[in-house]
């Protein structure tokens, strides 16, 4: 079902923040130290000479500390790479004021908020639903702070999706797992729910939104390129190893159903607005 989005005032579809800075590099972070929680959760140290950054290989001038944090299970959770830290640092740039925060994480993006050269942040309200999360980054975050830090536990929609009782300037959320496109109907909901929790002037940000919204945007370049003839049943074939794939670009078949695409460009334009604005509940 396709919902009319929130007023795009308070949110800019086209804000990127995984454009390329070395910007976080002059600022300072402090990390969480490493070892094994009581949980069963580990914090390693590792050193980076070599990385990814954006689908890119990246040589670091000099070797960089990390944090990796890994689950019982052995699967990483969460990291402080150079990936992590522009995407952060680039959402701290337009952060200020009173911040509602959607996940602790690693801290990174409340230490870039938190730095007038970079973010403008008076005051921070985390929601995170770990306390693990909480035991194991709040020690080392809130003495970094130069602005006050409230974490309330709990589950951040549930907080958005309530009346509004206090208003914020910034709104920041980083509750998925991955920058998968199949995330973007719930993210979508989200972002609508923030937006009426905001201040006058406020502004809603979203981890990797950019980024997802341009593998969806592949994704339907790929289709589009297949006969008029042949997507619909080319799609239905995905559906066993991609079924939420297959829920997110029926409605591209169906608005192209029996058309050729001579102007690629209008197409996909379409296809990012569908996107953008497509909404549908968090289960």
């Amino acid at each position: 079902m396709l919902q009319q989005a929130g007023s795009w005032e308070a949110f800019d579809r086209e804000f990127d923040d995984t454009q390329w800075t070395d910007g976080w590099l002059q600022v300072p972070i402090a990390q969480v130290p490493p070892g094994v929680h009581a949980s069963g959760y580990r914090v390693e140290r590792q050193m980076l000479e070599y990385t990814e950054v954006f689908g890119r290989p990246m040589r670091l001038t000099q070797p960089l500390e990390c944090r990796l944090l890994y689950d019982p299970q052995g699967r990483l959770w969460m990291s402080d790479t150079p990936q992590e830290r522009i995407m952060m640092y680039n959402n701290s740039l337009r952060t200020q004021g009173a911040v509602l925060v959607g996940g602790l994480g690693l801290g990174l993006y409340l230490q870039y908020a938190a730095t007038g050269a970079v973010g403008h942040a008076t005051r921070f309200t985390v929601i995170e639903r770990s306390p693990v999360i909480v035991d194991i980054v709040k020690p080392t975050v809130s003495v970094s702070l130069p602005v006050p830090l409230e974490i309330r536990m709990g589950d951040v929609m549930a907080r958005l999706s309530g009346q509004p009782s206090e208003r914020y300037d910034t709104i920041f959320l980083d509750t998925w797992e991955t920058l998968d496109a199949a995330h973007l109907p719930t993210i979508n909901f989200m972002r609508d729910r923030a937006i009426q929790h905001l201040a006058p002037g406020g502004q809603v940000l979203l981890w990797g939104y950019r980024w997802m919204v341009r593998l969806f945007e592949d994704a339907c370049r790929q289709i589009l390129a297949i006969g008029p003839q042949e997507r619909r049943g080319w799609l239905l074939a995905q559906g066993e190893t991609s079924p939420m794939a297959v829920a997110l670009l029926m409605p591209i078949v169906a608005r192209f159903d029996g058309q050729v695409i001579d102007d690629l460009e209008t197409a996909l334009k379409w296809c990012r607005r569908f996107i953008t604005s497509y909404s549908l509940p968090v289960s």
